[in-house]
């Protein structure tokens, strides 16, 4: 193998997985969706669309937990040990702001959300 393959063999091996570019993309989407439902927190139909929100935010968050169990994430073992306790930090928030809604609960979560995304993208952008 000459020089140049084995660059490309080591860029292959330490770029991000698509899985991981596409769960920031999702985590944006979700705090988006989060904002959306504090913006209008007084709205009559706020329980709905929390409740739809909060739903998704789950499903987004158990997603990242099987990303880390299955180890599809090209990411150092440590990150994703840190990945897995926010996930589950989140879930806890995400039963919290369930159990007893309220906006500084859920403004808790979006900044959770938002932090998350942003450092997914910037595992991308430095690999």
């Amino acid at each position: 193998m000459n020089p140049e393959q084995h660059i490309q063999q080591a860029q292959r091996s330490i770029c991000p997985s698509r899985m991981m570019m596409d769960e920031a993309v999702q985590l944006d989407d979700l705090a988006a969706q989060l904002m959306t439902v504090q913006r209008y927190w007084n709205a009559p139909s706020r329980e709905v669309y929390l409740a739809e929100a909060l739903a998704e935010s789950r499903v987004v968050w158990h997603g990242i937990q099987a990303s880390v169990a299955g180890s599809t994430l090209a990411l150092p073992s440590d990150v994703q040990h840190n990945l897995l306790i926010l996930s589950v930090y989140a879930d806890s928030k995400i039963s919290a702001c369930e159990e007893n809604p309220n906006a500084e609960m859920l403004s808790s979560l979006i900044a959770l959300t938002r932090t998350l995304a942003g450092s997914l993208k910037e595992w991308q952008v430095a690999a």
